[in-house]
């Protein structure tokens, strides 16, 4: 029962490792990471200052990318037993979690090779990787993340015993957001935009599913 309680909780610390590298990338550096449509001056600065914040910020991620694919196998084997007769569902979430956590681990290491200064001190090669960490760490993260927060929500309105069925409208919002914010690849994106913003909003809702449907699944194993 206590593995299977660690297990479960692998979702909740998925949130908090990748919390603690946003912490280090923003917070406790000399500024905040650099935006989409930030200046090469700006971005070298930020990088040649903040070598060992990037370096520890990609550290978390890593993690936080194991964390979450260890979620994605304790949930798909949960949907296995939730769900009878057997479908589908379990499948796809561990599809999605999956891909979500690769990209997650993409993600990482594309701030890893930012924080070397032979990288940064290149303006193409720096602008490139800045907005490919973006993507990985964005839409490629939310999109696939919406199959196992849909799978797991569409449990939760059936049958709304272990995971309440709030967790279920919860799910389905953060899952249909989290797919509409694919619509930032359609065409260039800045951090004030209003398609940056609905991928804000599917991270959100999309981490928040993830956090308590984690604790839940911990407390009931």
């Amino acid at each position: 029962m206590k593995v299977r309680k660690l297990w479960a909780a692998s979702g909740a610390l998925t949130i908090v490792l990748f919390g603690c590298g946003l912490l280090f990338g923003d917070l406790l550096g000399s500024s905040n990471y650099p935006p989409l449509n930030a200046s090469y001056p700006r971005v070298r600065a930020y990088f040649l200052a903040n070598g060992s914040e990037v370096r520890t910020l990609a550290f978390f991620h890593v993690l936080s990318a194991l964390a979450l694919l260890c979620f994605a196998a304790y949930l798909f084997s949960w949907l296995q037993r939730a769900e009878q007769p057997a479908g589908c569902l379990p499948a796809i979430a561990l599809a999605g979690g999956v891909t979500a956590a690769v990209f997650l681990l993409l993600s990482a290491l594309i701030y890893r090779t930012l924080a070397e200064p032979t990288v940064i001190r290149d303006p193409a090669l720096a602008h490139a990787l800045v907005v490919l960490s973006y993507l990985a760490g964005g839409p490629a993260i939310a999109v696939p993340l919406a199959l196992p927060v849909a799978a797991g929500a569409i449990i939760a309105l059936r049958r709304g015993t272990v995971l309440p069925r709030w967790t279920g409208w919860l799910g389905a919002s953060a899952a249909v957001i989290s797919l509409c914010s694919a619509a930032t690849l359609l065409g260039p994106m800045n951090n004030s935009s209003a398609l940056y913003g609905v991928l804000l909003l599917a991270a959100i809702l999309g981490f928040v599913w993830v956090f308590v449907t984690s604790v839940v699944l911990a407390v009931e194993a």
